[in-house]
């Protein structure tokens, strides 16, 4: 059973086919966004919004406080949810977990937001986004780079939820 999203009768989501690797990977984004970020990974997420340092010092002290506390929400409730990680009873080798569709905006804003951690951490270019998995290296930037795709390939389901292109 392969890693799906589907729509439950009750308008509930449930992420299905979640085996042990899967369930390593998913659970390493809301740890990875608790940590505290290196300064170029701030910037990256956090990039100045103007070339006037008054306008900078207003985004910093007004905008900036409230960004972070929304990151810190969608991806606590993405650990939340997966804290309630079961075993599938349709299929006894993998687990799964359901959880309210309005969760799915806080689990691709987590997702995308992890892939962006990871990119900015090891300077990822587009060049290493292309270069096919059979070229990675046993290298912790290649892991990463490897699993920013994963994180991709579950992104594309809570997109395609959110367009109501699932089940």
């Amino acid at each position: 059973m392969s890693l799906h999203l589907q729509r439950l009768a009750d308008g509930n989501l449930c992420l299905a086919g979640v085996d042990e690797s899967w369930r390593h990977i998913l659970s390493s984004v809301p740890v990875l966004l608790a940590e505290p970020q290196p300064p170029a990974v701030r910037e990256r997420l956090l990039p100045k919004p103007s070339s006037q340092e008054n306008i900078n010092r207003d985004w910093r002290e007004l905008v900036v406080p409230g960004l972070e506390a929304l990151w810190r929400t969608n991806y606590e409730l993405m650990a939340a949810d997966l804290g309630r990680l079961e075993k599938d009873p349709a299929h006894g080798e993998s687990w799964r977990v359901v959880f309210p569709a309005n969760h799915a905006a806080a689990w691709l804003s987590a997702l995308n937001q992890a892939r962006l951690v990871m990119g900015s951490r090891w300077n990822v270019t587009e060049a290493d986004m292309n270069r096919p998995a059979r070229h990675l290296k046993p290298t912790e930037r290649d892991h990463d780079i490897f699993l920013i795709h994963l994180l991709a390939y579950v992104e594309q389901m809570f997109i395609d939820a959110e367009e109501g292109n699932i089940q």
